[in-house]
């Protein structure tokens, strides 16, 4: 006997029961549809009006001949809609009286262009239009100082589905986490029923070795929440037509990544509290709270630096859902770095937890 044969008879043990395996691969997609049908609304992303914009350039240099050649390009795409003016005092009155939404003023003879040398004034009802406005004549202002060209700082914006999950994207990704880590049921009952239980003492009783023993069921019942999760990213592309992105490669270790920490959180916990049914009450709790943390049921903003963002990091599924969604739709690969190496973490601590706690059974 040996971590081979331990590893199939777990494996096989797990697909024999099919009511629990198949409702662990049927209840994501099912809750996938669903709630990326009913939701869709929420995650429509609704276009900026354009901006109605007041301009008077008095500078009559390259400055004041780039910042009208920029705004006219960023009125060709529908962003704004230029109106000319012929003095300040008529720019700002068309801003009181409601007829432009901002208005931009580029005084003559400004030889050293700053990003303050540009007065813009806008309306308070609208405090997004003012962010748009200032976004734009930053880009002009470090264009025009580094060599860049008006017409080369904003390329053309990338499409919204490009950019941004739909709701069924979304509810992919974060439906598929929960459920990996509902997998850390099968490292529970499988480790009691195989390992601490009448089996397990019978097994420990021939010349296979402690480590050999424990080691294959934890590959058994990670191989099977990972065979879950492929059937559901090959569906939902498939079917659902869901982004995945594409680089494979990484999506899949963090999905890796993610059945360890599940397989660690349930071999941790049966072997501590030495009671499945316990163990298993426990993760029930946990996992829908985990899940909620990290916005798996909705989309929750928090402040950041606020203590509640930090405390998402104590979240596998909020660590794991970031890693896939940076992956997915392009991010900071820092951020994608600092969430596998907290997953690791929890990962390393899970196992030696349960690894102490098993020795300290056996004493």
């Amino acid at each position: 006997m040996s971590v081979v044969t331990i590893f199939w008879y777990t494996l096989k043990q797990n697909w024999r029961d099919r009511s629990t395996y198949l409702e662990m691969m049927l209840l994501p997609l099912a809750l996938i549809f669903i709630l990326g049908v009913s939701l869709a609304p929420a995650f429509h992303v609704t276009l900026l009006p354009t901006i109605e914009t007041a301009l008077f350039v008095e500078d009559q240099g390259p400055a004041g001949a780039g910042l009208k050649q920029f705004l006219l390009e960023r009125e060709e795409e529908g962003l704004l809609k230029i109106q000319p003016v012929l003095t300040e005092q008529a720019g700002k009155e068309r801003v009181k009286t409601g007829e432009s939404h901002a208005f931009i003023h580029l005084p003559a003879g400004d030889t050293a262009l700053q990003p303050a040398s540009i007065q813009l004034l806008t309306d308070s009802q609208n405090s997004l239009r003012t962010s748009v406005l200032e976004s734009l004549l930053n880009s002009f202002v470090i264009g025009l100082s580094s060599e860049i060209q008006p017409e080369q700082i904003l390329p053309r914006p990338l499409a919204a589905s490009e950019v941004l999950p739909g709701a069924m994207d979304y509810y992919a990704v974060t439906m598929m986490v929960m459920f990996i880590m509902y997998g850390a049921i099968y490292s529970v009952y499988g480790m009691k029923h195989c390992y601490l239980g009448p089996v397990g003492k019978r097994i420990a009783s021939t010349p296979l070795l402690p480590g050999q023993h424990y080691w294959g069921l934890v590959l058994a019942n990670l191989t099977t929440i990972l065979m879950q999760s492929v059937i559901v990213v090959l569906f939902t592309r498939t079917v659902f037509g869901v982004n995945w992105g594409t680089n494979a490669l990484l999506v899949g270790v963090i999905i890796l990544l993610a059945g360890l920490v599940a397989t660690g959180l349930g071999t941790a916990l049966v072997m501590i509290v030495q009671d499945e049914t316990l163990a298993g009450n426990i993760i029930n709790v946990l996992v829908p709270a985990m899940t909620f943390l990290a916005g798996g049921f909705f989309r929750i903003n928090f402040s950041d630096g606020s203590w509640i963002s930090y405390l998402q990091y104590l979240s596998p599924n909020y660590l794991a859902q970031t890693a896939l969604f940076t992956t997915i739709y392009g991010g900071d690969d820092l951020t994608i770095m600092v969430t596998l190496g907290v997953m690791g973490l929890f990962i390393s601590v899970a196992f030696l937890a349960a690894l102490l706690s098993e020795r300290r059974a056996r004493i």
